[in-house]
């Protein structure tokens, strides 16, 4: 058995990492002869913990948090949403176009056990913020629908 290498371990995931920018750097394109108007995308998302609980950080302005939807389950954080396009009426001349509609939909994988009962979301300011809290509760068979609260 051959020993885990760190640096090997860093570089794997800062290529990972680098992989999916490109390739959600790529959607933005929209070429409309290659993807269409319902293209996947991926929101920027931090992923982080403190003493108490584990917390993540989803960059998703302009969205309702009706469109939204959260669930935890099987060490699995699933949210998905639809960001819509504001639509004016009449054709429209881009000069530039980056923001990015349509449906996306992230998994994030919970790296220890928490409190399943214990979960939270709001979305405040552009960000969806889910918190949850460490415990000794399994995530193996339960899920559970975390509604999104609005800010105040």
């Amino acid at each position: 058995m051959v020993p885990e290498d760190d640096g090997l371990i860093r570089d794997m995931r800062h290529l990972q990492e680098t992989m999916e920018r490109l390739l959600s750097d790529f959607s933005r394109l929209r070429m409309p002869l290659m993807l269409s108007k319902e293209s996947v995308w991926r929101p920027l998302t931090d992923v982080y913990e403190t003493d108490e609980e584990l917390i993540v950080r989803m960059e998703i302005a302009g969205m309702d948090p009706q469109d939204l939807s959260v669930t935890l389950g099987r060490r699995l954080l699933v949210i998905k949403g639809v960001r819509r396009d504001p639509g004016r009426a009449g054709r429209r001349h881009f000069h530039k176009m980056e923001v990015t509609v349509g449906p996306f939909e992230r998994i994030i994988e919970i790296p220890r056990d928490v409190l399943i009962s214990s979960v939270d979301a709001h979305y405040e300011n552009g960000f969806l913020i889910v918190r949850v809290h460490k415990g000794a509760k399994s995530l193996r068979t339960l899920e559970r629908t975390i509604p999104v609260e609005r800010g105040a």
